[in-house]
C-alpha cells in the first residue's frame, strides 16, 4: 500500500533531478562561451538562480557588512591575518562561509576554524554522503565528484562531516557563532567541468537553499580583496608616484592656469560708475561741435544749465522746472552748501541777458564741469524732448 508522504517524496526527487539537469545543461553552455568578462560559471549560476553576486576583484573589495554569504573559490593567494578575522567576525555574527580549495594558500583560514588540509597518497574522485541522515533532506543528494587530492582533519573542534570516502572527510560544515560554515577540499566541486556532473550541480543547489531569497553574495575567485589589500590603480599610481606622472601634472596645471589668466588685468576693480564717465574735456569738446553745427550759443548755454539744473535736482530732490532764484533756494533748504556763493554766480552766468563769445562760452562749460567734479555730481538721462 503506497501511502501519501510516498508521491511527495518521489516528486520532490523528480523536482531536484530536473534541476539538476538545468544546472547541468546551463553548466555546459557557459563551458562553451570563452568571450571575455562572461563571468565565472559559478558567477552566472548563481545570478540564474536570483542571488545577487558582486565579484569580488581589485575594482570591487570584499565589503562583508553589506553580503549574507561569502563564497571563497580556489584562492591562491592567503588572505592576511586581518581578513582570516573580519571573515571569523563575519561568520560567527550571521554570515554564512563557503570556502571551496586545496590551496596551500588556504591553510591559515583552515586552521583559524579548526581544520587541516592532509594530502593523500591517491587520489579521491567520488565523494559519498556520510550521515545516514543526509543534512539537506528535501533533496538528498549521494554522491559528488570532488576529484582532490586533499581531505580535511579537525584540529579540537567538533564539526559536522558531510561527504568523503570512509575516514577521510571532504566536505565539513560547522557553526561557530550565529553563522555557518562550510569547507571544501576541493577545487573541482564547482568549477566548469564539475557542474557538469548532477551530484555536484544538486549539491550546489541544496548549499544555496539554506541562503534567503535574493540574498547578497560576495563571489571570489582566485584572488580575495578588500579595501586594504587591493593593489593600487596603475594609472593612479604612475601619475601620483612617479616623477613623470608628477611632472605631467605640474604641466598641465600650468597650461590650465595660463589659458584662464590670458588677457586678464590685474589691479584695483574699477567702480562700475565710473565706467561711462566721461574726461571734462570731452565734454567741452562736444558742447564745442554742437555749436559748430548749430551756431546757436545761447540754446548751447541753455542746455548746458537746464542739464546741471536737473543733476542738481536729481542729487537733492528738488524741482528743476522751478525759477532760478528758486530753485536755489529749494537747494539752500536742503542743505546744499554754497561756498563763496560759487553756484549762485555759476547760475547767474548760464542766465546771460546778451549773446556770449565762444571763448565765454568754452570758459563757463569748463566751469560747470569742474563744479561736477568738486560736487560729485552724477549725470541724468534727461527726457525726450529735453536738452539739444
Amino acid at each position: 500500500m503506497i501511502t501519501t508522504s510516498q508521491p511527495k517524496a518521489k516528486m520532490r526527487i523528480v523536482q531536484v533531478s530536473i534541476f539538476s539537469f538545468i544546472l547541468v545543461a546551463f553548466a555546459c553552455l557557459l563551458n562553451s562561451c570563452d568571450s571575455p568578462g562572461y563571468g565565472t560559471v559559478l558567477y552566472q549560476i548563481l545570478n540564474k538562480l536570483k542571488f545577487r553576486v558582486t565579484e569580488i576583484s581589485a575594482a570591487y573589495p570584499a565589503r562583508l557588512d553589506r553580503c549574507e554569504a561569502l563564497f571563497l573559490q580556489a584562492l591562491d593567494k592567503a588572505p592576511t591575518e586581518k581578513e582570516v578575522r573580519d571573515i571569523q567576525d563575519f561568520v560567527s555574527t550571521g554570515g554564512t562561509l563557503i570556502v571551496a580549495g586545496e590551496n596551500e594558500a588556504l591553510s591559515g583560514l583552515f586552521s583559524a576554524f579548526g581544520l587541516e588540509l592532509q594530502e593523500l597518497t591517491a587520489r579521491l574522485e567520488y565523494s559519498e554522503r556520510i550521515p545516514e541522515k543526509p543534512l539537506f533532506p528535501e533533496h538528498p543528494v549521494d554522491e559528488v565528484r570532488t576529484g582532490t587530492d586533499f581531505v580535511i582533519e579537525t584540529i579540537g573542534r567538533e564539526v559536522a562531516v558531510l561527504y568523503g570516502r570512509g575516514d577521510d572527510a571532504t566536505i565539513v560544515t560547522l557553526s561557530p557563532g550565529v553563522g555557518r560554515a562550510y569547507f571544501i577540499a576541493s577545487d573541482y566541486l564547482f568549477s566548469r567541468s564539475g557542474l557538469r556532473h548532477g551530484g555536484n550541480a544538486a549539491f550546489l543547489y541544496n548549499l544555496m537553499s539554506t541562503l534567503p531569497r535574493n540574498a547578497r553574495i560576495g563571489l571570489a575567485d582566485r584572488r580575495y580583496y578588500t579595501l586594504e589589500t587591493k593593489p593600487p590603480d596603475p594609472f593612479v599610481a604612475f601619475v601620483f608616484r612617479t616623477p613623470g606622472g608628477l611632472g605631467a601634472i605640474y604641466i598641465c596645471l600650468t597650461f590650465f592656469l595660463f589659458l584662464v589668466l590670458r588677457g586678464r588685468r590685474f589691479g584695483k576693480p574699477l567702480d562700475a560708475e565710473e565706467k561711462n564717465r566721461r574726461l571734462s574735456a570731452e565734454y567741452v569738446h562736444a558742447m564745442t561741435a554742437l555749436y559748430q553745427k548749430g551756431n546757436t550759443r545761447r540754446e548751447v548755454l541753455r542746455h548746458i544749465r537746464e542739464r546741471l539744473k536737473a543733476d542738481l535736482g536729481a542729487r537733492w530732490r528738488v524741482n528743476p522746472n522751478l525759477e532760478t532764484t528758486l530753485f536755489l533756494e529749494e537747494l539752500a533748504l536742503r542743505g546744499v552748501v554754497d561756498e563763496d556763493d560759487e553756484l549762485k554766480h555759476l547760475m547767474a552766468d548760464l542766465n546771460p541777458s546778451v549773446n556770449i563769445s565762444e571763448a565765454r562760452l568754452l570758459d563757463i562749460a569748463r566751469r560747470v564741469e569742474t563744479y561736477r567734479e568738486t560736487a560729485k555730481i552724477r549725470r541724468t538721462k534727461l527726457t525726450v524732448g529735453r536738452g539739444l
